[in-house]
């Protein structure tokens, strides 16, 4: 049972931390390695892009940050969560609903962290 949590605090984790990034990318602001940020508070304007190119940006940027050690902590982090949430709500009808809500929020932090960092650390 632990294990079928993890796994799935760890997927929606990793497909939610994609689906945050397209949000933010309509919403807030995108880094995209060698591109600057794209956003309605970036350089570039989703608005000014089609939505192919837009999806296309952000996944790129996703698989660029993902190999460079996003798809090991988003999907370790979530499954964490699946497991620590399964185990609060043990026997609840709700548990696999929160088990999808914490991780989704799991998966939501790094894109957080990723689009303000130049806030933080300063331009890079």
């Amino acid at each position: 049972m632990k294990l079928m949590n993890a796994l799935k605090g760890a997927m929606v984790a990793l497909m939610s931390s994609l689906l945050v990034a397209i949000l933010f990318a309509y919403t807030f602001r995108v880094p995209i390695p060698m591109g600057g940020m794209i956003g309605p508070f970036g350089a570039l304007s989703t608005y000014a892009m089609g939505i192919g190119e837009v999806l296309m940006l952000v996944f790129m940027a996703w698989l660029f940050y993902g190999v460079l050690g996003g798809f090991a902590v988003v999907p370790l982090c979530g499954a964490i969560a699946g497991v620590l949430i399964g185990r609060k709500c043990l026997g609840s009808p709700n548990k696999n609903k929160m088990i999808v809500l914490w991780s989704a929020m799991t998966g939501a932090v790094p894109v957080l962290i990723m689009s303000t960092l130049d806030y933080i650390l300063g331009p890079w």
